[in-house]
């Protein structure tokens, strides 16, 4: 199994959105996907068609309050395992990021107790950079993708910090969301952002903005379900198939075991 985080730098940037519907595309595609929640706004679930907000999971296994979060797991009509992070106190929260501080590997030895055969993937959705939950997922990652909207702010704080992420992670990919490219405040922000990331920023990596997300979302649905043909739709699918077939060749052609 591989896992794969969904990092960003800026608030936002779209990263849970993109980390659930790339879940649901790759479970699709019949591969094996957990969805893991390491954010403490507790927001992966309801993405994913969860009712209400998980009250438990890594976050209490993390501060110790629960012995393990395995139990907290759960598998949405799509087939994605969820691990979702719960609703956390302050204390909580401060006990865990200690714990994260002194155990580095610790998410990485979480994952690897999911029993996924080795074409499965993992999908994490992390608290923005810097924050110990975004260091932690780094460092177990086998593929990064720093989501970021094509903003100045955003752009500029991104590649400020991309030299020492991707010294940290084995690749990192960045995955501009939102674009509209009539905009030339956002062409001027992405021809900084590529000047500091070069290769990482690939035109399979960009998901244009479309206002319809956010009203599928509300209605419990997928942008790719509800308008298909839209461009939002063509990028999100393009993304998934990009992952999709980065995730067979790491594999080693593992994939080909699937039921399609």
């Amino acid at each position: 199994m591989k896992t794969v985080v969904l990092v960003s730098t800026a608030g936002g940037a779209g990263r849970t959105t993109l980390t659930a519907a790339l879940a649901v595309l790759l479970a699709r595609r019949s591969r094996p996907v957990a969805a893991v929640d390491l954010d403490p706004q507790n927001m992966l679930g309801a993405y994913l068609g969860l009712d209400t907000f998980a009250r438990e999971g890594l976050g209490q296994a993390m501060s110790g309050r629960i012995p393990a979060w395995r139990g907290n797991t759960w598998r949405n009509a799509d087939g994605v395992l969820f691990a979702p992070h719960g609703e956390t106190t302050s204390a909580e929260r401060m006990a865990y990021e200690a714990r994260l501080a002194a155990e580095p590997r610790w998410l990485a030895q979480a994952l690897a107790q999911i029993d996924f055969p080795p074409h499965g993937v993992a999908l994490v959705d992390t608290a923005r950079l810097p924050s110990q939950q975004a260091d932690q997922a780094v460092r177990a990652a086998d593929l990064v993708l720093c989501v970021t909207p094509p903003e100045p702010a955003a752009c500029a704080t991104l590649a400020r910090r991309f030299s020492v992420l991707r010294s940290s992670a084995a690749t990192v990919k960045v995955v501009v969301n939102r674009l509209n490219p009539a905009r030339e405040m956002q062409r001027d922000a992405l021809a900084l952002l590529r000047a500091a990331v070069g290769d990482a920023l690939e035109l399979a990596h960009r998901v244009h903005f479309d206002a319809s997300v956010p009203d599928s979302l509300a209605r419990g649905g997928w942008i790719f379900d509800d308008a298909p043909h839209s461009q939002a739709s063509h990028d999100l699918h393009g993304l998934a198939n990009w992952l999709d077939a980065w995730l067979e060749a790491q594999s080693g052609g593992a994939a080909s075991e699937r039921t399609r």
